[in-house]
């Protein structure tokens, strides 16, 4: 068993609970027993005790939507809007991207995110021109020591490449081959989530069938929805509804789906969401650097629909830092409110950690720090000048802190960063 001591323990449990003096005992890949320092110590004799004065201990992020291929596109695609970006920078470099590619970039991700403080990604892979190509993330997510949710991405139509194109048929095959794989693998660390892509380069056939993937492998879905304007007008020109209604039309909405963005969405379409328990991946920082707009967050949440946060690919951000994410959501929205509650330090917190893990199916063994969850979490250093002084240690978690303020991250109960340094990574 192993002891972490004297922390700011913030559980993001349901009651929030704090401990300014806190503990945690873990054992295998389970959270123990969380509480007060001076109670857990004296319990009894640890195979190792970790001394935490001065750091704050919380869940590990959960970067809630990202593309790890495009980590390797970082800074190409500067300054065009979507469809531009796409066409001159993702699609053409993507034809370049196979399994040795693809390791590479999951390799080069996972040094930035366990150094930022992410301990849970869900990736959505689009490049099967090379069918390898994933199986270069999936054991490269392996090797890195993070816990990862893999989304294996279907497309079928334009204006995307005929060479990323498949069947319906040919998708479903390999969806099912990669779960098979990967998904509940004996690591403990890592699921499969099916994905057509978007409302437009996915066909109705696409999205149904691999929502009969999902359902019959009872497995997750991932889609990019709504996310420009464009996107939406082509669903209402063929379809005569917007995004949600046609997929709520289709019968794929429910809690076992996650949206990525949702710019572009109504009321409507909100409550349609809120009804169906669907789930939303807000990419605050993406959707401003390809000027998409401002997705309706504060509307979404006050219809309770749970949203989720996220960098989106680092071609489009350009880094996977979930604390420049969780500030840049939090300032977005009051900016474009004119309210400054109408996205807290708080909320923004939650969706980052426990609304995260809902978002994927995951709440009862990620996102807070509880007795019976896997021992996910990372420590942040409360000694750092951006973090003094610490009146409002929660607030300067958003406010304040860059991803450099951690310095312990420990994944499935295995310490893969101490003291700023990897322990077993090697790149």
């Amino acid at each position: 068993m192993i002891l972490i001591k004297h922390g700011y323990v913030v559980t993001m449990n349901k009651e929030r609970a704090i401990y300014q003096d806190g503990a945690l005992v873990l054992q295998g890949d389970r959270i123990v027993k969380v509480g007060k320092t001076a109670e857990l110590e004296q319990e009894r004799e640890y195979d190792r005790v970790i001394d935490a004065k001065g750091k704050l201990i919380m869940p590990g992020l959960i970067n809630g939507h990202t593309h790890i291929f495009q980590t390797l596109f970082r800074g190409l695609g500067d300054d065009r809007p979507l469809s531009e970006w796409l066409g001159e920078c993702v699609f053409p470099l993507s034809m370049h991207v196979g399994y040795e590619e693809s390791h590479a970039a999951m390799k080069l991700s996972a040094v930035e995110m366990i150094q930022t403080g992410t301990t849970t990604f869900v990736d959505s892979h689009f490049i099967h021109h090379d069918k390898k190509a994933i199986d270069g993330i999936a054991n490269a997510a392996l090797e890195s020591g993070m816990r990862a949710v893999l989304g294996r991405t279907a497309i079928d139509q334009g204006p995307a490449p005929e060479r990323l194109h498949e069947t319906v048929e040919e998708a479903a095959k390999e969806a099912v081959r990669v779960i098979e794989l990967y998904h509940d693998h004996p690591s403990g660390r890592m699921k499969v989530r099916v994905e057509p892509l978007n409302e437009t380069v996915a066909s109705p056939e696409m999205i149904k069938a691999m929502f009969e993937v999902s359902k019959h492998y009872r497995v997750g879905m991932n889609m990019h929805l709504a996310e420009t304007v464009q996107r939406v007008k082509s669903v209402q020109d063929r379809y005569q509804m917007r995004s949600v209604e046609y997929l709520h039309d289709l019968g794929v909405l429910g809690p076992h789906l996650l949206l990525a963005h949702c710019v572009w969405i109504n009321q409507k379409e909100i409550h349609l969401l809120a009804e169906t328990e669907t789930n939303v991946a807000h990419n605050a920082v993406s959707n401003q650097y390809l000027a998409d707009g401002v997705a309706p967050v504060p509307a979404m949440l006050a219809n309770r629909v749970t949203v989720t946060i996220g960098p989106d690919g680092a071609a489009s951000n350009n880094n996977l830092d979930m604390f420049e994410v969780m500030k840049s959501a939090a300032l977005l929205h009051k900016v474009n409110t004119l309210s400054t509650t109408a996205l807290t330090a708080d909320k923004v917190l939650e969706m980052a950690t426990i609304d995260a893990a809902k978002a994927i199916g995951l709440e009862d063994e990620i996102g807070s720090l509880e007795a019976g969850k896997k021992a996910d979490l990372i420590m942040v250093s409360l000694d750092e000048p951006e973090m003094i002084p610490a009146f409002s240690p929660l607030s300067h978690l958003v406010y304040s802190a860059k991803g450099n303020v951690v310095t312990d991250v420990i994944i499935n109960g295995d310490i893969v960063y101490e003291n700023r340094l990897f322990t077993s990574l090697v790149y």
